[in-house]
């Protein structure tokens, strides 16, 4: 007889082993990306779900409000499935994909829910469902609407990989053209990079002012400052990360903050001036930090969101035609799946949601 499903609440970060269940976990389930939300004065709740001995699934829980002291949880790309096959080989992830577990998942959900007075948990499951694992979920809980995707909080559906296996000429050859172009422009007309891996937190002040600098002219809105240096910080007393820093005559241009987390360096926030952009500091600044992932080890380079025809981040088009020149391919996440445990609020929700999509 096999072992009974458990969930039990995880305190300590020696517990939340992820990167041992799947080496290309996604950090928005990493032990101090919780601790990133906390400093944003969120609430997290780490939960393992295990058979005996065997970690089944890990995920943490975070806490949004809405109105009138409600609220909702997210798993951002969570629950982290375990795999009894190939662990960390993206599309062949059988996993300990079961009907007793989403039950239980459900059912304990539920009650967490209803103690914490959310509206409903969201799901994000990693890796992503096959049609067979998705028909099992569909029964347990609810899929969401496509217009209550739009959200900062909410991760994007669609990434842009690059498979850091190939040679540094198959990864110059699979660039758009006038991406090589720009990178010839930028060497040729004297911008010189570095990377830091330690020390990072002396660079803050420069990449905070390019990072406003950057929401200004592009017209998105910026977490608060103690946000990016919590980040800085913990990322320093990690080792987790390092920064690409473009000058040009000495002046910084660039800082991009690339995150190492298992064996993917996720391309996590890019802060750059108005000046000089005809020398093209990002698109070296951003090959740079692809050679430099190559040589850590790491076996993909993770670019983050990008928007696609169907999606919701139609104003990520300028981002996303950028990343696109360095090639990769699309990996889609999961769909999102809510467990409704207040419908009349969840409904108000969503119609709150579809009218702001619709103006």
């Amino acid at each position: 007889m096999l072992p009974r499903l458990e969930l039990k609440e995880i305190i300590s970060e020696a517990s939340f082993d992820l990167l041992s269940m799947h080496p290309k976990a996604p950090f928005t389930q990493g032990y101090f990306y919780g601790e990133w939300q906390k400093n944003l004065g969120r609430a997290v709740k780490r939960f393992a779900v295990t058979s005996g001995s065997d970690v089944v699934c890990l995920f943490q829980l975070i806490t949004y409000p809405l109105l009138r002291g409600k609220k909702y949880l997210y798993a951002p790309y969570g629950p982290v499935i375990s795999s009894a096959t190939q662990a960390g080989v993206r599309d062949n992830f059988a996993g300990e994909f079961s009907e007793k577990l989403l039950e239980l998942l459900k059912e304990k959900l539920a009650e967490i829910a209803r103690k914490e007075n959310a509206v409903f948990v969201r799901l994000d499951f990693t890796p992503t469902p096959s049609a067979a694992q998705r028909e099992l979920i569909e029964k347990k809980f609810k899929k969401a609407p496509l217009h209550t995707y739009h959200s900062a909080y909410f991760q994007p559906r669609t990434d842009l990989v690059l498979d850091l296996t190939k040679s540094h000429d198959e990864l110059l050859k699979e660039m758009d053209p006038k991406t090589r172009y720009g990178l010839r422009t930028a060497e040729k007309r004297g911008i010189k990079i570095e990377i830091v891996e330690t020390g990072i937190v002396a660079y803050f002040n420069d990449f905070y002012a390019l990072m406003e600098e950057t929401s200004r002219r592009n017209k998105f809105g910026l977490h608060p400052r103690e946000y990016y240096e919590h980040i800085f910080e913990n990322s320093e007393k990690q080792k987790n990360a390092y920064l690409v820093v473009a000058r040009y005559e000495g002046k910084i241009l660039v800082i991009d903050f690339i995150l190492a987390f298992g064996v993917v360096a996720n391309y996590v926030f890019s802060g750059s001036s108005t000046e000089h952009r005809r020398l093209c500091p990002s698109y070296l600044a951003q090959w740079e930090a692809i050679l430099h992932a190559k040589k850590l080890g790491c076996a993909e380079y993770n670019f983050g969101g990008i928007t696609t025809e169907n999606d919701a981040h139609k104003d990520w088009g300028g981002l996303s035609f950028f990343k696109k020149r360095f090639g990769g391919k699309e990996f889609v996440h999961s769909p999102f799946y809510d467990l409704v445990t207040q419908p009349a609020w969840y409904h108000l929700y969503s119609l709150r949601k579809l009218i702001k999509t619709i103006l």
